[in-house]
């Protein structure tokens, strides 16, 4: 198990003190979920309900902690465990005031959330197999726990410029652990020595890419040294400024493959002069000692099936691994009985020892290392616990995203989508237990929580528009997941109405076919992609709402699909929360004022009045300026130059330009004038960020007179809310039905703006994915 840093205590200390500020309304809620999230506690769907993601490395848990995590959630009042594709336990459903009480209580049985969320290294993947196969290279799962022990322990590990994902493979033959993240290892021997083959800037987010090549071999005793270079050039070349450009893929789009990696290597060679070696554990070569006396359990036809389907024979003579399915990765904590059921497993499982239970990456558990002779027992316990364990591997083993029910950027309701696949499945004659190996992913929105792209077929929700919108669903085809490995391919759209009937419609035509094949990934490579392709052209034809209604209906939902059930308008709060904090600061800095005597304080505070009241004006009309210089500037060009602010004042921006160390205190009288001045410009924006001057409005207008022909905006690369504030502004200079195209990022930009506009009045009469970027055509109201 990885160590505990030593200041989490710390940690947790100040995140009680900000959580009972944020309360009580005396921070931002900007300044609170910057820390909030890094220590992994996220705010779900509904607003004040909050999730906090245990950092279970490999998807590594001991019995005792996993039956501690349930009672910390039961005190805590939380009904619902959560299973995630990156192998880690959620405690959903939590009020903010129960949370700085699980983290202390988490830290005291080894577990933390630290780092589990926001710009840090995130969970680090070992494939759940790891260490009981004889198709592995070697076990990694104590190079992932002493990885994240020395990450947890560094300071830059929480700064970075974006998430930063690490993945273990332990079989050559199977490296897609390692190569879609930011940082991969695969076990590898040369010589005789343990090392690892590296892949850098893989990702498997809205814009999935396979990573580079970066040493075909180091040793083992490297694994800290690569791991510091990469996080040294991450931090140093990722693009802080624009959060959709952050990842590690994206620095070798800029400067390409051959100067990142010459990059890496600069300081790879570094940190082998200034980090430690990896130094593995000796362990004491033991076998497992089978100490369970059998009961007489008389078996039915049900458990050998069971048995087939759910159990593996371990490399260690004696064992198995049992897989057990959980519903979309959700353990329900609401029914004692059930409660009681699930501890009673894990009661059990712990006379086996710590290396017991594994999360896997298709939200299901792994048991490992269980003697055979215990499975007839173990079977009456799981099947009392989940009653879809005798359904196939296919069914139990589809991944699903969060979707709309819980998560902010949710399109649409994914796991009700997975539901309705699964009963149709169920309900299908055919046998699909020889489909065991194939993989249904499932993500409600283009990012890639569930790793659609590694799916056999795989979805992403979006949104498509006949007479009115609809949910439908981007399809990836055949990811090749072993060697000559690949990501899915996009084919096309359909709607969230037909998938379920798409594919049962293609494992038909694979059945019908199956014995020229040896296995559904072979027969998507050899005709089965032409054929999904050809099947998707069968459900392109999409009824109006009144010949069948269904089709504009979400799975599981009962209200027509709208995109403002979807997610709250944050953008123009998010930008108020940036403007009320400049505000506030000045108020303090007023009420310092009253009582200072010291002149040099004086002076440093007047400055910082200019400065933040300059800001916090450019910010309202939608310029977020990088640099002080850049603030006096834009103010001068926008505020002075359209006279919009009296021209007397931009003495004092010049001064406080040139010279932050200025004599302000002369100037003082007129430094609070010029404060209302911007205040009183201020208030004249209403909460929709309309500028109330029309003498200026009716000249811009003039010369922004459009013609019939909608006019073209390109915001790529212009982050939230600002790219939001510049629509806002545009549509403000546009006459009544005039139309506005925009081009904005993939990710939080088009999670966010469609909402907002549509919250604004104004009509969104085309939503379009391009290349790696979106069209939007807008209607003014």
């Amino acid at each position: 198990m990885y160590k505990i840093p030593k200041n989490l205590s710390e940690d947790i200390k100040r995140f009680g003190i900000l959580s009972k500020k944020y309360l009580k309304k005396d921070i931002e809620t900007v300044q609170f979920k910057s820390f909030r999230v890094s220590m992994g506690v996220y705010e779900q769907r509904k607003n004040e309900v909050y999730m906090l993601r245990i950092r279970t490395v490999g998807g590594v848990i001991y019995p005792n902690q996993f039956l501690e995590v349930i009672n910390i959630a039961l005190r805590h009042n939380s009904n619902l465990l959560h299973i995630t594709t990156r192998q880690e336990l959620q405690i959903q459903n939590l009020e903010l005031k129960e949370i700085q009480s699980i983290l202390y209580e988490l830290q005291n049985i080894g577990l933390t959330t630290k780092g589990s969320g926001g710009n840090t290294i995130r969970n680090i993947l070992v494939s759940y197999n790891s260490g009981i196969t004889n198709d592995e290279i070697f076990d990694t799962t104590s190079h992932a726990m002493d990885l994240t022990t020395k990450l947890l322990s560094e300071q830059d590990s929480y700064l970075l410029p974006r998430k930063m994902k690490i993945a273990f493979s332990s079989n050559d033959k199977q490296i897609y652990y390692a190569a879609v993240n930011d940082l991969g290892f695969v076990a590898k021997i040369k010589n005789g020595e343990k090392g690892f083959m590296i892949y850098v800037g893989g990702c498997g987010g809205s814009k999935p890419s396979i990573g580079y090549l970066l040493f075909d071999f180091v040793p083992e005793s490297e694994l800290f040294v690569v791991s510091e270079a990469v996080k040294k050039m991450f931090s140093e070349y990722g693009d802080r400024k624009h959060r959709s450009m952050a990842r590690i893929r994206y620095i070798f789009s800029k400067f390409g493959k051959e100067k990142v990696i010459s990059i890496i290597k600069k300081y790879y060679y570094l940190a082998k002069k200034e980090v430690s070696p990896f130094i593995p554990k000796k362990k004491e070569k033991k076998e497992l000692v089978i100490n369970y006396t059998p009961i007489n359990i008389e078996l039915d036809e049900d458990y050998k099936i069971w048995e087939k389907r759910y159990t593996i024979k371990q490399k260690q003579i004696g064992y198995v691994a049992v897989l057990i399915p959980f519903l979309l990765g959700d353990i329900h904590l609401k029914s004692a009985k059930y409660i009681k059921m699930l501890k009673n497993l894990l009661y059990f499982i712990l006379q086996f020892g710590n290396d017991t239970v594994r999360f896997t990456t298709t939200q299901n558990i792994q048991l490992r290392n269980i003697p055979i002779v215990a499975l007839p027992e173990l079977y009456l316990l799981i099947k009392n616990i989940v009653p879809d364990t005798m359904d196939p591997l296919v069914i139990n083993n589809i991944v699903c995203c969060s979707g709309a029910d819980i998560c902010r950027l949710g399109i649409c309701l994914s796991r009700g989508l997975a539901i309705a696949i699964m009963d149709k499945l169920k309900n299908t004659k055919e046998k699909f237990d020889i489909l065991e190996d194939v993989r249904i992913h499932i993500s409600g929105c283009h990012n890639s929580c569930s790793q659609q792209i590694l799916a056999d077929i795989g979805f992403a929700g979006r949104i498509l528009k006949n007479n009115r919108i609809y949910p439908a669903y981007f399809v990836y085809i055949g990811a090749n997941r072993s060697n000559n490995f690949n990501l899915a391919e996009l084919i096309g759209n359909i709607s969230a109405r037909d998938i379920p009937e798409y594919i049962v419609s293609l494992f038909i035509s694979y059945l019908r076919v199956r014995s020229e094949y040896k296995d559904f990934s072979f027969y998507l490579k050899n005709g089965g992609k032409e054929r999904a392709i050809q099947l998707l052209t069968n459900y392109q034809k999409i009824p109006s709402f009144e010949e069948n209604e269904n089709y504009y209906f979400d799975w599981n939902s009962n209200a027509v699909f709208s995109i403002l059930n979807k997610k709250d308008a944050e953008c123009s709060a998010e930008l108020f929360d940036r403007v009320n904090t400049d505000l506030i600061y000045i108020d303090r800095i007023k009420e310092i004022l009253k009582t200072e005597k010291n002149v040099e304080k004086i002076n440093k505070h007047l400055y910082s009045i200019i400065y933040l009241s300059s800001r916090m004006l450019l910010l309202t009309i939608g310029i977020d300026p990088k640099t002080k210089k850049d603030v006096f500037d834009l103010f001068f060009q926008h505020f002075f130059d359209s006279k919009l602010v009296e021209s007397k004042y931009s003495i004092l921006l010049k001064q406080a330009k040139d010279n932050e160390n200025s004599y302000f205190s002369i100037y003082k009288k007129d430094i609070y004038f010029f404060y209302d001045s911007v205040m009183k410009l201020y208030d004249k924006i209403c909460n929709s960020l309309e500028l109330k001057n029309e003498k200026v409005l009716n000249a811009d207008r003039k010369l922004n007179k459009m013609s019939c022909k909608k006019k073209i905006k390109d915001l790529r690369g212009i982050v939230c809310p600002m790219n939001f504030v510049q629509v806002k502004m545009q549509l403000e200079l546009m006459q009544s039905g005039e139309k506005l195209e925009i081009w904005i990022d993939d990710g939080p930009p088009i999670n966010n703006i469609p909402n907002s506009i549509q919250c604004e009045g104004h009509q969104i009469l085309d939503q379009i994915f391009v290349e790696n970027y979106w069209k939007l055509v807008i209607k003014k109201k």
